[in-house]
């Protein structure tokens, strides 16, 4: 039985919340062991208060060669006796050889299967990504069929998150409503008029105060939906951090956005979800069995042999307003519903 874990996955702060249902499954299976968690900055702040991590551990970042050795050497001489690398790539792969750990699991691919004692392979078929993570568990013979992924704002952060919503002048009984119409990727950008169309719908029919979430260099797609809303939504406010960002997200009834990072934090707050989803596929983002999770997308017929940026993104104006807000609605409840 392992004594001293380690996890990896560097980088991604949506991968990271992702490995929670994994990192969850092996403290229950391992509840003495002292288990560490390899990543970059930001993505620490994602397992902050986690109780099942004992110890996070940064990898430099951008701080030259001779840091990152250190860590490396570091790494050695904490004596793991499992590491688990989640993230795959062929840095982390020979870092995981490099710890010198007697079991080292990992992905089965190509160039890097031989940093790892146990190399799995990926079965057919599109799944939820946290399964993907929680697959890495086999080779120790365990399992897990709970995937919800999991973060803990601190009751500091929370408190941030109520005198947020204070100043802008929302009680604590009102319904709220999040809106991230954000992506840096353009396939992923769902049109700004039709997010506009859903907030004045929910403001109107629900009486919803309706808050954005957007991240540094992102209020330019936030500004396209508010130049197209009829309604007023929430002012801006300064762009918080991560847990503090959840612990605004447990505070909305519902969060209405793109296949983006807000939207896994907000299923990791229990917060219900409407995603909507363009050249990515849906199943991939999405907890299986979770009425509470809805994904939206369209398939023209050529998602499985994508030939973006040849396109017209189809995929995404396939995409109705009607078809979001039935689901928002769905999950809301009728006008007036209770909490």
């Amino acid at each position: 039985m392992p004594q001293r874990i380690l996890l990896t996955q560097l980088r991604r702060i949506g991968d990271v919340v992702l490995t929670t249902p994994a990192v969850r499954a092996l403290r229950e299976a391992y509840p003495n062991a002292h288990i560490a968690y390899l990543t970059e900055a930001p993505s620490d702040q994602v397992l902050r208060g986690n109780p099942h991590v004992d110890q996070v551990l940064l990898m430099p970042r951008r701080q030259g060669l001779a840091a990152e050795l250190r860590c490396w050497w570091r790494l050695r001489r904490e004596r793991f006796d499992l590491v688990i690398d989640f993230f795959g790539n062929p840095r982390s792969a020979l870092l995981t050889w490099f710890t010198g750990a007697p079991r080292r699991v990992g992905l089965k691919l190509r160039g890097r299967r031989h940093c790892y004692t146990d190399a799995v392979s990926l079965p057919p078929g599109r799944r939820y990504a946290a399964e993907h993570k929680a697959l890495l568990l086999e080779p120790l013979g365990l399992s897990t069929t709970k995937l919800l992924p999991e973060v803990f704002p601190t009751a500091t952060e929370r408190a941030t998150a109520d005198a947020q919503l204070a100043a802008l002048g929302v009680g604590p009984d009102e319904l709220l409503v999040g809106l991230c119409p954000v992506s840096r990727l353009p396939y992923k950008v769902w049109p700004a008029e039709r997010f506009a169309a859903v907030a004045d719908h929910l403001i109107e029919r629900h009486g919803a105060r309706v808050l954005f979430f957007w991240g540094p260099g992102e209020e330019s797609f936030v500004q396209q939906v508010r130049a197209h809303m009829r309604r007023e939504a929430l002012p801006d406010y300064p762009v918080p951090g991560l847990m503090e960002m959840a612990a605004l997200l447990a505070r909305c009834r519902l969060l209405v956005g793109n296949d983006n990072g807000p939207r896994h934090f907000a299923i990791a707050v229990g917060t219900p979800t409407v995603g909507i989803f363009g050249r990515t596929r849906a199943v991939n983002w999405t907890p299986p069995a979770a009425p509470a999770h809805r994904a939206l997308e369209f398939d023209p017929g050529c998602k499985a042999a994508c030939t973006y940026p040849r396109c017209g993104l189809e995929c995404l104006d396939g995409v109705p307003v009607a078809a979001v807000l039935e689901a928002a609605d769905a999950l809301l409840g009728p006008p007036g519903a209770a909490v």
